[in-house]
């Protein structure tokens, strides 16, 4: 499938000729720019080994989903100041680049960082707003969308949940799967969630003992403002595999909590 750039993917400016490639492209001034400061709406933040952290967001300036690197990975602290969660979902959060470091085929939003300077905040998006910034990145079909090999990050709207599956490990690991069905009649079963909120609100009703899962289901699939987030992990066994990296609502089915104030109710980290 030929797939063609017209817009940097930094600055957003138009090429006078479309570039035929499967990853975005920079323009003359941003490959030659150096570090440079970008503005991500904050839509993902998921678990990984040894405490570490993904974070992924959108660029206010060109709608492209970002990921930001770093060699040594990021950790649990990237995403605070002092006490207060900055990198959280709908969170503007300012970050400093050095330059851009696709993968060929699907990993195409990896950008590498500054890790020197911190996530700066800048605003909280109004609900009205969060409605339109999800409405304009939402897809319908995921599988077309997989097919293009062209990202690894997509926003579902209105799927239907079918079913939420969780195994609490003696390890202490908790392990989340939703079977979804997205808007195109394309069916996911067992999907792993990787999103450290959704983790930690299920690990709070597991504490609590409160059987949650119909009445999130019944809560989420009746909601017409209703999105899963979903990432590809890097590829595995020939292939990239899906995992579900937030769940939106609005209003906020967490009721606007982040994973840092559930883990704090919990007393523990995962």
């Amino acid at each position: 499938m030929d797939i063609f750039q017209t817009n940097c993917i930094a600055c957003n400016k138009t090429f006078a000729v479309p570039i035929l490639s499967n990853i975005g492209v920079l323009c003359n001034a941003c490959s030659k720019q150096g570090s440079f400061r970008k503005q991500l709406v904050i839509t993902g933040i998921t678990r990984m080994n040894q405490g570490r952290v993904c974070v992924s967001g959108v660029d206010l300036e060109t709608l492209k989903f970002v990921r930001p690197v770093f060699g040594a990975g990021l950790n649990r602290d990237f995403t605070m100041d002092g006490s207060t969660q900055v990198v959280q979902h709908f969170n503007v959060v300012e970050l400093e680049f050095k330059n851009y470091r696709p993968s060929k085929e699907f990993h195409t939003e990896d950008w590498l960082i500054n890790e020197t300077f911190a996530p700066k905040f800048i605003r909280h998006l109004t609900t009205e707003q969060v409605k339109t910034f999800l409405d304009s990145i939402s897809i319908s079909d995921l599988k077309k969308a997989i097919e293009r090999k062209d990202k690894s990050l997509f926003v579902i709207k209105s799927p239907e949940l079918k079913s939420i599956v969780h195994v609490d490990n003696p390890s202490g690991k908790l392990e989340v799967r939703f079977t979804f069905v997205d808007r195109a009649g394309n069916q996911y079963n067992s999907i792993p969630v990787n999103d450290l909120l959704i983790l930690a609100w299920i690990k709070l009703q597991i504490k609590k003992k409160y059987n949650y899962n119909e009445e999130l289901i019944k809560r989420f699939n009746s909601n017409p403002f209703r999105y899963l987030r979903i990432g590809l992990t890097r590829v595995f066994l020939g292939r990239p595999w899906e995992q579900v990296t937030a769940l939106f609502t609005i209003p906020d089915l967490f009721a606007g909590e982040s994973f840092a104030t559930l883990e704090k109710k919990l007393g523990e980290q995962f």
